[in-house]
């Protein structure tokens, strides 16, 4: 049960990746306020979950401090957080905006979503 809430976790954190880089005008209150928040910040939901997303284009430091919690809670319920970063960063590298970035901001994520799923940022 609890990795396949981790998984849907995930899911929501790609999901919210995505919805940070959509313009579209007709999204809730709610979600705007989420997506308009620092993305590369964490955080809580009602339910105890930590959310976060990468926010393509911030700095290493970032993006890094920015998974940290996210993974530990994975990793809290069992799931690898190593898998669980390479999902994040697999995920990042559909978005749409991804081919916009330069290869060193492509290279400065990547790696910061790695780091991130060692646990050394």
């Amino acid at each position: 049960m609890k990795k396949t809430l981790a998984a849907l976790v995930g899911a929501g954190v790609v999901l919210l990746a995505a919805a940070c880089g959509s313009s579209d005008d007709a999204s809730d209150s709610a979600t705007d306020t989420t997506s308009t928040s620092a993305a590369a910040s964490t955080g809580t939901e009602s339910d105890g979950t930590v959310t976060t997303t990468v926010e393509l284009g911030k700095s290493y430091e970032e993006n890094c401090e920015a998974l940290l919690p996210y993974l530990d809670q994975l990793e809290g319920w069992g799931q690898d957080r190593v898998e669980a970063a390479a999902a994040v960063a697999e995920a990042q590298q559909q978005l749409p905006e991804w081919a916009n970035l330069s290869e060193e901001q492509q290279a400065d994520t990547l790696r910061a979503i790695d780091n991130a799923g060692k646990g050394q940022c």
